[in-house]
């Protein structure tokens, strides 16, 4: 996919991996966090797009409301 043609982060929020308290996890693409979202069993919450290759992907988690 072309850089252009990535989704933007609307937000522009930047993503820290040490200070976010988060469960998350890098992906290559968008569809890759709905896939790890489910292999989880995880709630997906939010995409955060780096546009930082190879793993631009910032996928966001939270448990099921019980």
């Amino acid at each position: 996919m072309m850089e252009e043609n990535q989704p933007d982060n609307p937000d522009d929020e930047k993503f820290n991996p040490v200070t976010d308290p988060r469960d998350w996890s890098a992906a290559a693409t968008e569809l890759a966090c709905f896939a790890l979202a489910r292999s989880k069993g995880k709630r997906l919450v939010k995409i955060i797009n780096t546009k930082k290759p190879p793993m631009q992907f910032i996928c966001i988690f939270e448990d099921y409301p019980e």
